[in-house]
């Protein structure tokens, strides 16, 4: 049965070219060795940083490839030095791993970490950043698009007002339900660090992720994790670069960067812009027609939204109507407080489902996902019965 896949937030089908340029370096390694067949595709390494900095309108030195986001954004807190008078703001939409790597420094540091105040829509409240922005403000990180919303954060207005502030706080933006969905400036969102796994809207694969870091965090960095890649022997002991690829480890799956690559590249011809104007008209749609079904409560916030639209079917669990629709060939990602504790508790809520659409989402994708729910609503005590 072919899946009808709406679980692009959680991790998009890989396309048949990004595909086939893993498997082809595979088939290299596996004939030359994977040592040379590295070597051998040293011209296609090299060009993923030019694409990855094409994608973020960053320079390509500043680009750096990692194994997933949480790897990533771990690997630059943990080199951001903290003292016991420093404060880190976050978003309310934090991701859960985010919130555990950032608590985790503050606590080895004796730093505090508080939410940031939010606006009636649940975005960052620009204004209230602008009179939080003490001296001792060390940490700005935003989630640029959360997992439990299709609200998008105002990222390049707070990192204007951070910068017009004089603020020598470090700007981290967590974008993976961004990056390939929303077109992405790194000069413009004014920030010190942008993070996005592979597997979302790029449609890369899975542990893969590319981050843009700035070098003014690069030169104020500790990293606390090293292997020999961006080191240089100075006669008597390691130097160690003072770049953003101080971050980047030298055993890494070539064949996965390829195909991460190619991913890119296809996102970049098909045009951020007009991918952006296309995901928005069919998550409207899709809104719109759950939001016509009486059983079904959509819980999506904010002025501007994302291709993802999160919902609740009145009378039956998240896992029943995702486990019936699984059942029909079709994917939905369903979120707890796992995901986004803060948000999903000041909400009262504490689980959702989500649905998010991607290229090539059709309208008859739609509408069988939207019947399939209709099928599910009226059928409340059976379904908890089956799928409890």
């Amino acid at each position: 049965m072919p899946v009808v896949h709406f679980n692009h937030a959680g991790a998009g089908l890989p396309s048949p070219e990004t595909l086939q340029a893993v498997i082809q370096q595979l088939h290299l390694e596996a004939e030359h060795g994977p040592m040379e067949a590295s070597a051998m595709v040293s011209k296609q390494q090299a060009s993923f940083y030019d694409l990855a900095a094409r994608l973020l309108n960053a320079a390509p030195d500043d680009i750096v490839f990692g194994t997933g986001h949480g790897q990533l954004f771990g690997d630059i807190v943990s080199a951001i030095p903290l003292v016991a008078e420093n404060k880190i703001l976050v978003s309310r939409q934090e991701w859960m791993g985010n919130i555990a790597c950032l608590q985790n420094a503050a606590n080895l540091s004796a730093a505090s970490l508080s939410v940031m105040a939010s606006d009636e829509s649940t975005a960052v409240d620009v204004e209230a950043l602008k009179q939080a922005l003490s001296p001792n403000v060390r940490i700005v990180a935003l989630t640029w698009i959360g997992a439990s919303g299709a609200l998008i954060n105002p990222a390049a207005a707070i990192g204007k007002a951070i910068r017009d502030s004089g603020s020598s706080a470090f700007y981290l933006i967590d974008a993976s339900q961004a990056v390939g969905q929303v077109p992405v400036d790194v000069q413009e969102l004014c920030c010190d660090a942008l993070v996005a796994c592979g597997r979302k809207y790029l449609r890369g694969p899975r542990g893969t992720a590319l981050a843009y870091i700035s070098p003014r965090l690069a030169k104020a960095a500790i990293p606390r994790k090293i292997d020999n890649f961006p080191q240089a022997w100075n006669a008597e002991h390691a130097e160690p670069a003072r770049t953003a690829k101080a971050f980047e480890m030298g055993e890494a799956s070539v064949a996965l960067k390829l195909g991460l690559g190619e991913a890119i590249r296809q996102a970049l011809e098909c045009g951020i812009a007009n991918t952006r104007e296309a995901l928005d008209q069919k998550a409207s749609r899709l809104r719109l027609a759950l939001g016509s079904i009486p059983a079904i409560r959509v819980l999506d916030l904010g002025r501007e939204k994302s291709a993802c639209i999160t919902f609740l079917v009145n009378g039956v669990s998240c896992a029943a109507v995702k486990a019936a629709l699984a059942n029909q060939g079709i994917t939905i990602g369903m979120n707890g407080r796992g995901y986004t504790p803060y948000d999903l508790d000041m909400r009262g809520i504490p689980e959702l489902l989500r649905a998010s659409v991607h290229m090539s989402t059709t309208d008859q994708d739609i509408e069988k996902l939207v019947a399939a729910i209709v099928a599910i609503a009226p059928s409340c005590e059976t379904m908890e019965r089956t799928y409890k």
